[in-house]
């Protein structure tokens, strides 16, 4: 279950120099995973998760962006896959709504 720590009073470290990687891994195992499902076990188990966690779920070698929503652990898409993409039809279709159709699709 993700936490809501939004008060502040957790511990915390400064780093006074930067991270460098040494290999093709993340700084935080916590933040990538091989399957929508192994996030989702995450967002909603594990201590450590909490609320406003960005996760990756990488399938078929490409890379979808989550992010825990809220204390329940429920996940929700960021970006372009956030956002559904009206068809042509429906477009068609709104303009029409919008416009008015005329007959025989043209004027």
């Amino acid at each position: 279950m993700a936490i809501n720590n939004t008060t502040s009073d957790f511990a915390f470290m400064e780093f006074p120099m930067a991270f460098s990687r040494q290999d093709g891994f993340p700084l935080d195992k916590t933040s990538v995973y091989g399957s929508l499902s192994e996030a989702q076990t995450y967002a909603q188990t594990s201590p450590l998760a909490y609320v406003g966690q960005i996760l990756a779920v990488v399938e078929n070698g490409e890379a979808t962006q989550y992010q825990i929503k809220d204390t329940a652990g429920t996940l929700e898409p960021l970006g372009a896959d956030a956002v559904a993409v009206a068809t042509d039809t429906e477009v068609e279709e709104m303009m029409d709504e919008v416009f008015g159709a005329t007959e025989g699709g043209t004027e």
